[in-house]
This record gives C-alpha cells, sequence and structure tokens, in this order.
C-alpha cells in the first residue's frame, strides 16, 4: 500500500513538474514578446514620421490635388459597394516634369490597409527624391475577397496608365513599394501568372519591400516563443481568409500567394529592407527565403538586413533602416538606366 502511495507521490510530482516547466515555457514566451512588442511600438512612433505624409498630404489638396481618386466606375461601385473603399492617392512631384511613377503599398495583413502610418511618409519621401507616387488603398478584411487586393492593383496601375497625361508620368518603368503585406501583394502583382500579365499591364521596372510578408503560409517554425508562434499561426488564417476567401483554403491555392514560388528569370530586379528585429514577420522565413529563390533565378536584387529593426518601421527614421527608401529609389534608378 505504501509503496503504491509512494508511487502515487511521484507521478503528481513528475506531473506538477511538467506543468512547472510548460507554465515556465508560456510566461517566458509572453515577458519576451511583450518587450518586443513595447520596443516594436516606441521605436516605429518615431520611425515612420508619420507627420511628414500627413504635412505633404494637406498640402497637395490644399494646392487643388483631390483627396482621392476613385479608380472603379460609379456602375462597378453600385454593383458592388464593397470598390468604394478601394483609393488612390495622388502626390505629384514638385517641379511640374514628367518622371516614372511609383505605388506605395501600405500593410496590414490583409485585414486592414492604412494609407497613414507608412503610406503617405513613404510617398512624401519620393517626392523629395524628385518622382511622383501614388498611395493605393486597396480592399481589406470584411470589404476584401479572393485576389480582390491584386485586382485593385491591377486597376490602379491601368488608371494611371490611362490617366497618364493628367498624372504627367511616364507609363513604364515604374515601381511598387510594398510594406509587409503590402509586400506580399506586390510580390505577387510581380508575377506571370497572378499579376501584370494576366492583367495585359506592363512589368513593374522593380519592386521596393520593407518587411515583406513572402512566405505567407510558410512552415511555422518553433522558435522557444509560443506566442510568436501564435502570431505566425493566426496571421496565416488571417490573411488566407482575406487574400483568398478562405480561412483554410487548399495546398495549392496556400503555395500560391507565397511570392518566392512565382520567382523566375524574368522577375523584376528587387530592393528588400528587413529589420533582424522582426518577429512578427521573421527574416529568415521570409526576405531570406526571397533572396534565395531570386538568387537561384539569377535575378538582380539587394537586400538590407538591418539590425535592431523592428516589423511596421515605416521609413527607419533613427534607425539603421534609415535612408532605406532613398537607397530603394537608387536601386530603382539604376536599373531602369541599365536597361
Amino acid at each position: 500500500m505504501k509503496a503504491k502511495t509512494r508511487k502515487g507521490s511521484v507521478i503528481k510530482s513528475l506531473i506538477g513538474i511538467v506543468l512547472l516547466l510548460a507554465l515556465s515555457y508560456v510566461l517566458s514566451g509572453l515577458f519576451l514578446t511583450l518587450e518586443d512588442l513595447l520596443h516594436m511600438v516606441g521605436q516605429n512612433k518615431a520611425s515612420r514620421n508619420t507627420e511628414l505624409g500627413e504635412a505633404r498630404y494637406e498640402e497637395l489638396k490644399a494646392s487643388g490635388i483631390p483627396e482621392s481618386y476613385d479608380i472603379y466606375t460609379e456602375e462597378e461601385i453600385a454593383a458592388n459597394s464593397d470598390l468604394a473603399v478601394v483609393k488612390l492617392y495622388y502626390f505629384p512631384c514638385d517641379g511640374g516634369e514628367t518622371t516614372d511613377y511609383a505605388i506605395v503599398l501600405p500593410g496590414g495583413g490583409y485585414y486592414e490597409c492604412d494609407i497613414y502610418k507608412v503610406g503617405l511618409p513613404c510617398a512624401a519621401t519620393l517626392n523629395e527624391t524628385g518622382y511622383s507616387a501614388f498611395v493605393l488603398g486597396y480592399r481589406y478584411g470584411k470589404y476584401s475577397s479572393a485576389y480582390a487586393p491584386i485586382e485593385d492593383l491591377a486597376r490602379a496601375v491601368k488608371y494611371i496608365t490611362e490617366n497618364a497625361d493628367e498624372f504627367n508620368v511616364n507609363t513604364e518603368n515604374y515601381t511598387i513599394f510594398g510594406f509587409s503585406a503590402g509586400g506580399n501583394l506586390a510580390g505577387l502583382f510581380a508575377s506571370k501568372d497572378l499579376g501584370y500579365a494576366k492583367y495585359d499591364l506592363p512589368a513593374p521596372a522593380t519592386l521596393s519591400l520593407a518587411y515583406p510578408w513572402i512566405n505567407i503560409n510558410g512552415k511555422i517554425e518553433l522558435t522557444g516563443n509560443c506566442w510568436q508562434e501564435a502570431v505566425t499561426g493566426v496571421s496565416q488564417l488571417i490573411g488566407n481568409k482575406f487574400l483568398l476567401g478562405k480561412f483554410f483554403p487548399d495546398e495549392e491555392s496556400k503555395a500560391g500567394v507565397c511570392v518566392q514560388n512565382h520567382v523566375d528569370a524574368d522577375y523584376p530586379p528587387t530592393y528588400i529592407m528587413q529589420g533582424d528585429n522582426d518577429f512578427v514577420v521573421p527574416h529568415k522565413s521570409n526576405s531570406d527565403v526571397m533572396v534565395e529563390a531570386l538568387a537561384a533565378a539569377g535575378v538582380t536584387y539587394r537586400y538590407n538586413l538591418c539590425e535592431g529593426v523592428n516589423h511596421g518601421c515605416g521609413l527607419g527614421i533613427g534607425t539603421t533602416a534609415e535612408g532605406w527608401v532613398e537607397e530603394a529609389v537608387s536601386f530603382w534608378r539604376n536599373t531602369v538606366e541599365n536597361k
């Protein structure tokens, strides 16, 4: 009887130890994630320079530039009210000369599309480099459906092309700046089967991707931080829902929205900026994967992995990423000049 009691006590002790270790794992992951989250929020508030974007936006509106453009017709919007959220914001460069242009795609995991955090500041910075820019507010969240963001980007390029004289831009040699999920969108649009070729549009001259969500359905790596693993898993579900229309799409569809699977020898030259402290879209399973695909296909690229930089840094002011937009513009300019 005593032996059974001792055996039961040992089992209870082992269970207690296992539970304690599990709790320690969860709590340590929570504390690490909270620390990273607080650091990210603090860093990003300053690094994005949202004031620059908002000031330029207000300046342009005061000069007579429309607040935004509807790229779908009234008839199309009447037939599908979700199209009403799609807006194009025009940032012409000063000087009045005709320039190549950039389209800026904000991020938000496909469940939101906030132009103010990174879109407007990026467009304002592009103006400072001498280029006109457009920020696209594409369909997201409850307004989205299967491949809707790609359709919106295609319509934006078509709209700009058809109104090039009004916007004073060249229709060839444009670039796309994509942030996070916007980087995924840019990367998919640069593919032949899902993007520009499908819509009979010219390919972008280059892509400029900031902390891009490349491998949207990649394997969830065990990092030792359960909360980070959970963030990755939930992000995949949400991304699939608002990009593919289903939380659990088939494997072929899931692989089809992983950008690296579309890279071939004709893929546009690509500039990538990524922070090495990004726990939302880790570089090892996203940007590193893209770089491997670009290198294997012989595509020109530049990879700027920035020390100590978090997800969502925007312009990266005050961090090791500062100046990346200007560097991406130089990459774009050199690519066009060397065609």
